[in-house]
């Protein structure tokens, strides 16, 4: 997919590791003229020649900052994982219009996150905490929590510890599979029971919790 003037180009650069970036998402760099994102993500395309602009994670800041030069300018923002499941594309193309963005669609860690359990996941339904206000969260992790097969996008704010701790009481029994920064060197994971786990586990806001039922 080219990027061209007039429209913002959406990136998914997957879950942050070059071997999982795809061929489209790098044919797009190529071709930025001005390239946006967080600074690790634009440190995965060293050798662009774009300008290069760091943004935050609020969505009305990106606008506010790549709107007026969209015009004029190829601009390319990239977001983690895929831009269809819980990214910062979704505000980014309500506040634009989705008749001024264009995506490029990339590997969500949901993704990754089953493919190293060696399990499908259709039939999964997937949570997000990340901007959630702290009095909804206590309603998500219920259903979460009940889920036969579900998975819940941490935040930094609320880590694996934190969310297994607040379901023991409910799902102590299941079993959690806690994996963080996948696809990066500092990858880690660890599977075993919610009680347990909720005592010690480790892991940052780039996680995911996944529950199964055995």
């Amino acid at each position: 997919m080219n990027p061209v003037p007039g429209k913002l180009t959406i990136v998914g650069c997957g879950p942050g590791g070059r071997e999982y970036l795809t061929v489209q998402a790098g044919l797009a760099v190529q071709k930025a003229e001005l390239l946006c994102g967080p600074q690790f993500l634009l440190d995965l395309f060293s050798g662009a020649k774009a300008e290069r602009l760091v943004v935050g994670a609020h969505a009305w800041e990106v606008v506010d900052l790549v709107a007026g030069r969209m015009e004029s300018l190829r601009v390319v923002l990239l977001v983690t994982g895929d831009p269809g499941v819980y990214s910062l594309a979704g505000p980014v193309s309500r506040l634009l219009g989705p008749d001024r963005v264009q995506i490029v669609p990339g590997i969500s860690s949901v993704q990754l996150a089953f493919a190293r359990l060696a399990r499908p996941w259709e039939q999964a339904r997937v949570f997000s905490l990340h901007g959630v206000r702290d009095e909804r969260v206590p309603d998500i992790l219920q259903q979460f929590s009940v889920t036969p097969l579900a998975a819940v996008f941490c935040s930094p704010a609320w880590t694996p510890r934190r969310v297994l701790e607040l379901i023991s009481g409910v799902a102590g029994h299941r079993t959690a599979h806690v994996m963080s920064d996948l696809g990066r060197s500092s990858e880690y994971r660890i599977s075993g029971r919610v009680a347990d786990l909720a005592l010690w586990v480790q892991g940052s806001g780039r996680s995911i919790v996944i529950l199964t039922e055995d």
